[in-house]
């Protein structure tokens, strides 16, 4: 594309930007909210968030997230206040129904701003096309598709960390507008409070880049020759710094205090310190990788692959961008560039060496970067041979991407459902069969439009863009959903499927037992739990580290579970909304949840019991598929005394 061409788009694009605009967030829209009404859950985190918010609109209490009546610590609040007003809507129809979409409307819109902040982000740094086909480039993005329809904290946080970006840059191009700091700094709250104090590091991009910048300035003032290199001169960033500081210290005030004030409310109300949750969630995460930082550098990968199946289908463009960022920090140190790069450098060094991108959803803050400078490169870069050369290596790798994951599908007779957990297809492939069509006809149109098409970037982005959302409608018409207990084609979803059978003998009054382990392996049978729950209260399940005996004779009295929970909690056992719910209740029956492993660790006991307890023992084996999507086999035990006379 030649400088006239150049002008002609954006000057399109400038003079219809209202109109573009709108007709990008209507794409937005019809793409985000597909898949929302699916009745099951996507990951194993999901239903850990829909539960906790579901016992927020029963406790009232806002500031302490509680997870099956003990307290979720792992994540700060944000989340679960956007979406607590759905959940009370939801509550209005005392949780009946599917409530999931309700409950998934917040990230749905959290991406959608996404989009927009980076729309006004790519504006702001190189013209109104960009802005526009990089929100493009970002929605038809598979990881960020996928992420915006699940009702966790990472479309949330991103979102926060996009729009504070957004602002930070503000400020770098010299705005000292008020409505600029005030931005930042709700942002930077929201962040934090998102996603703890992760949300500081695109500030800290930001004062690398101001650091840079004061460097370069004193070198030309100086008539001395400046590479990106002599810019990191330790005594210049600080100075940088510090004639900055008002700022830095109004966002970082900002940025801490709101979270601090949680942290002391939530105690306040609970009695819980759930800074001892935060800290063992961050090592928890962080365990895996060596405390040297030598020992890390040395096991990092390439991450070649992981880099362009995280950005889907537009990663391959990602090694051009990178070039032609180089190439002109390097010639006319661009300023824009380098707030860019100093941005996601941070993020990507802190991830990298923290979690080892050990999750593709670690990168989902830097996606609306990366579709910037992707789109910025496409769109903007010069017409060269090196340019050419670049864009059909990133062609060919991206169709050598979608190949691999075709025939990885193809051949295990399995989908992604995050780019991490496999769905089982085998027992109903007539519904998978217009997947892989609809996904050779997108290396189709791929190939029609790239073929000579460095020309014309902007057509390869919208058509590619187009190509790849038309294929999600028939990915999610090939995963599974609930139905009945009789249906086999698909399998029932776990917890759906295992509060029906609880339902048939459960009068709201059950008591339900468990091992710990099998909470945390199947945590949305503790969501449907609220299916048995009576007059709008909220069921609980116990899970506990007993001896096998006290687990069985639980079985059969019941009401000793307050006391086997206050053995296991000692200290300030009256804190506990589960404690309070055992102590309170009058259960009438009761039932044992196991999974296949805690099932053959107790057998032996049972086992070994008088026969006429042991025939008393009724055992269900339930073959269902988890929220893993994994085939497992689930046990449950019951006591029928009648079976005694």
């Amino acid at each position: 594309m030649d400088s006239k061409n150049e002008s002609y788009l954006d000057g399109f694009c400038r003079k219809n930007w209202a109109l573009l605009l709108g007709l990008l967030l209507l794409f937005s829209a019809v793409v985000s909210f597909y898949g929302i009404w699916l009745n099951y859950f996507y990951d194993i985190d999901e239903p850990k968030y829909a539960r906790a918010v579901y016992e927020m609109i029963h406790s009232g209490n806002l500031l302490a997230p509680m997870f099956d009546g003990m307290p979720r610590m792992e994540k700060p609040p944000l989340v679960y206040w956007i979406m607590y007003p759905f959940a009370w809507l939801a509550s209005l129809g005392d949780f009946s129904g599917n409530v999931l979409t309700l409950f998934r409307l917040p990230t749905v819109i959290c991406s959608m701003l996404m989009v927009l902040g980076t729309a006004l982000t790519g504006r702001k740094l190189f013209g109104p096309a960009t802005g526009l086909l990089a929100g493009m480039i970002l929605q038809s993005s598979v990881l960020f598709k996928f992420m915006a329809v699940m009702m966790k904290v990472d479309v949330v946080f991103a979102c926060c960390v996009t729009w504070a970006t957004y602002f930070y840059l503000l400020r770098y191009l010299g705005s000292k507008s008020p409505r600029v700091a005030v931005g930042g700094a709700v942002l930077t709250a929201l962040g934090v409070l998102a996603k703890g104090p992760f949300a500081f590091l695109p500030m800290a991009g930001y004062a690398l880049a101001v650091g840079i910048r004061h460097n370069v300035k004193r070198k030309q003032e100086a008539g001395q020759p400046v590479s990106f290199l002599s810019a990191f001169n330790a005594g210049g960033l600080v100075a940088a710094k510090w004639a900055d500081r008002n700022i830095l210290l109004l966002w970082f005030v900002a940025g801490c205090a709101p979270f601090f004030l949680w942290l002391y409310g939530a105690w306040l109300t609970s009695g819980f310190d759930y800074t001892q949750g935060l800290l063992g969630q961050f090592f928890l995460n962080t365990a895996s990788t060596s405390t040297k930082v030598a020992a890390k550098l040395g096991r990092l990968d390439p991450y070649l692959d992981t880099l362009t199946v995280i950005f889907f289908p537009w990663g391959g463009y990602v090694f051009g961008a990178i070039y032609g960022i180089y190439r002109s920090v390097r010639e006319k140190f661009n300023e824009k560039y380098v707030f860019m790069a100093c941005v996601f450098l941070v993020y990507l060094l802190v991830f990298t060496l923290l979690f080892k991108l050990k999750s593709n959803r670690y990168m989902l803050p830097v996606l609306p970067l990366l579709a910037i400078i992707v789109c910025d490169w496409l769109v903007n870069a010069k017409r060269d041979k090196i340019y050419r050369t670049l864009f059909e290596m990133g062609f060919v790798w991206i169709l050598s991407m979608a190949a691999m994951l075709g025939y990885r599908s193809f051949k295990s007779m399995s989908v992604s459902v995050n780019l991490a957990d496999c769905v089982p297809v085998g027992q109903y492939m007539e519904f998978m069969f217009p997947f892989f069509i609809a996904f050779g006809a997108f290396f189709l149109v791929m190939l029609i439009v790239s073929v000579k098409q460095s020309e014309r970037p902007a057509l390869h982005i919208v058509v590619g863009s187009l190509a790849i959302t038309a294929v999600m409608p028939f990915y999610y018409n090939a995963l599974p959903s609930y139905t009945s207990l009789t249906e086999n084609r698909p399998q029932p979803i776990l917890g759906q499927a295992l509060t029906d059978r609880l339902a048939e003998f459960s009068d709201g009054e059950t008591l339900v037992l468990h091992r710990p382990f099998f909470i945390k392996t199947f945590p949305d049978v503790v969501f449907y739990l609220k299916k048995l729950a009576k007059e709008g209260n909220s069921m609980y399940s116990l899970g506990s580290t007993a001896r096998p005996g006290d687990l069985l004779q639980a079985l059969a009295t019941p009401q000793i579970a307050a006391e086997l929970f206050k053995k296991e909690h000692p200290e300030d056992t009256e804190k506990y909304p589960l404690y309070r719910y055992l102590k309170n209740t009058e259960f009438k029956n009761a039932v044992l949840l196991l999974s296949t492993i805690d099932f053959y660790k107790l057998k032996p006991f049972m086992d070994s019991l008088p026969p006429k307890v042991r025939d008393s023992l009724e055992v269900a084996e339930m073959e269902l598929l988890t929220v893993k999507w994994v085939n497992t086999n689930i046990y449950v035990v019951r006591f029928n005394p009648d079976k005694m006379k």
